[in-house]
């Protein structure tokens, strides 16, 4: 029904200023996105006053394109520097970067461009379609569901640690305790901010992530040979269309990433950086031995892009519908739509047709459009991986710390970031998990936070409450399979030992 509505307003979308504004939030959203510290809802806050002038419709095209291309944006810097630019790609950042080390950093990008294009189509033909039914599913979550979700979340935790998953659950624990670190929302008591006014807001995840990731990596590159480069060859390749073989190698990563990333979006609150560890932690439930997970492996990169991209049209679902944002990037967009005269809600549906139709076809067309300007742009961002790794280290080191004070004009988060770039850096040496930090870090607030509405809501028996609901009692059922999945011997990591075994028995001398 509401597919065959859409269809009158195609034209409209393709209108010579939509187009520009499409092309325009495309190539912001990209380069922004790009740029560690640079978060898409700045981006979008940044063309909030360029739609001023704008027809409401064209406004918030700019505004959806500039969203999508960002999330996507950040990709680039995690996959050919280790250094994510937003939070949504930072799981990317593991397989990608080994796949970029690997002198793949070609293939590690036209994989990328294919999964977020087609994450950000489906779930912008899901958005059209389903937009009503999905928002009255996101009423269905409540407290004892956002709990359990995150969770889910953790319980990634140990698939990501690779080996070491004592390290990992450490690392988790770590991210959980500094995810306490602020001004309790509940009660006004300081927790653990030892009197400095910077930390009674909290660890942010941007400082953290750049630091864990981005700084880190940057005292790792200083490290090696100056004159040697990331990708360890001299050439690259061009052919920026991914190979059919390549598509087949990675079909089912592909679809599992999209239909999580679909999920994913239409929770509020969770998003793209629940998403893409959900789907990563999928992938290595699910590996085969021959897989090389930590390694460079295309299928856990297929995954982690699929899922970031898939939830971007789905996390619009609650904001146009019910005038809940699924995310910060949402939220800045339901400001703009209300500056802009319109009230979320089914009288928008109602009311205005043109404008919601046309909005929607127009975030269609900019994950086309964004999908050309990125094989052009990743031609000249992948000649990154053949400068001398002496130059690139301290520039990551450099963008690292204009970028996070770009991004909040707060010294303390610059503070921030060095410590937990520090911190990244043992942690890498030591064989712990810079991951599971940032996902305890990440969903610690979410847990939290659910758990104390349950609390509120259900003070007797919480735990009677919780099982009593239908969402909750099958994200219970997940947990516990997720949480026996990863416990199991893991048959790729066996057939990984054994390959190495065998490589440095047959090195070694006399045999």
């Amino acid at each position: 029904m509401f597919g065959l509505e859409a269809i009158p307003y195609l034209i409209q979308a393709i209108s010579t200023q939509n187009i520009f504004a499409m092309f325009l939030g495309v190539v912001v959203g990209l380069v922004v996105g790009a740029i560690p510290g640079l978060s898409p809802p700045m981006a979008i806050a940044l063309m909030i006053p360029l739609s001023f002038g704008m027809p409401p419709e064209t406004a918030l095209i700019l505004l959806v394109s500039c969203f999508a291309a960002g999330i996507y944006g950040g990709s680039f810097s995690a996959i050919l520097m280790r250094a994510p630019g937003t939070s949504a790609s930072a799981a990317s950042a593991i397989e990608g970067y080994e796949m970029t080390k690997r002198g793949k950093a070609v293939e590690a990008i036209r994989l990328s461009t294919f999964a977020s294009v087609v994450g950000g189509l489906i779930s912008g033909v899901v958005l059209m379609l389903l937009a009503p039914p999905l928002a009255r599913v996101s009423l269905l979550f409540g407290p004892s569901e956002y709990f359990l979700i995150a969770i889910l979340g953790l319980t990634a935790i140990a698939s990501v640690s690779f080996g070491s998953v004592n390290r990992g659950l450490i690392s988790g624990l770590l991210g959980l305790f500094m995810s306490t670190v602020a001004i309790d929302q509940y009660s006004g008591f300081p927790r653990y901010t030892f009197g400095i006014v910077g930390l009674e807001s909290g660890l942010d995840i941007m400082p953290a992530i750049i630091g864990l990731f981005a700084f880190a990596q940057g005292l790792e590159l200083c490290e090696g040979e100056a004159t040697k480069n990331i990708a360890g060859v001299q050439k690259l390749s061009w052919n920026m269309w991914p190979k059919l073989s390549e598509i087949l190698h990675v079909k089912w990563s592909l679809i599992r990433g999209w239909s999580i990333g679909l999920i994913m979006g239409v929770i509020p609150a969770a998003g793209g950086s629940v998403a893409q560890w959900i789907a990563y932690a999928e992938e290595i439930r699910r590996a085969k031995p021959g897989d090389r997970f930590g390694k460079g492996e295309p299928k856990g990169l297929a995954a982690t892009e699929g899922s970031n991209n898939g939830v971007t049209g789905t996390s619009l679902v609650p904001m146009f519908v019910l005038g809940i944002p699924g995310g910060i990037s949402a939220a800045v967009i339901l400001g703009a739509l209300m500056i802009h005269g319109l009230q979320p809600g089914m009288r928008l549906f109602r009311n205005s047709p043109e404008v919601i139709y046309t909005i929607m076809w127009g975030f269609l067309f900019a994950n086309v459009i964004m999908g050309f300007i990125a094989v052009f742009l990743a031609r000249t961002m992948a000649y990154l991986t053949l400068f001398p790794k002496g130059l690139i280290g301290p520039l990551i080191i450099i963008f690292s710390v204009i970028g996070v004070y770009a991004g909040s004009n707060n010294v303390y988060d610059v503070w921030i970031m060095f410590g937990f770039g520090i911190l990244g850096y043992v942690m890498v040496k030591h064989r712990f998990s810079p991951a599971g930090t940032l996902l305890g870090l990440i969903l610690g607030p979410i847990a939290e936070s659910g758990l104390r509405d349950v609390l509120i809501v259900a003070p007797g028996n919480p735990i009677v409450f919780m099982v009593t609901r239908p969402i909750s009692i099958g994200i219970i059922v997940l947990i516990g399979l997720a949480l026996w999945f990863s416990m199991r011997p893991k048959a790729w990591e066996e057939d990984s030992k054994k390959s190495v075994e065998e490589a440095v028995h047959q090195e070694a001398p006399g045999t």
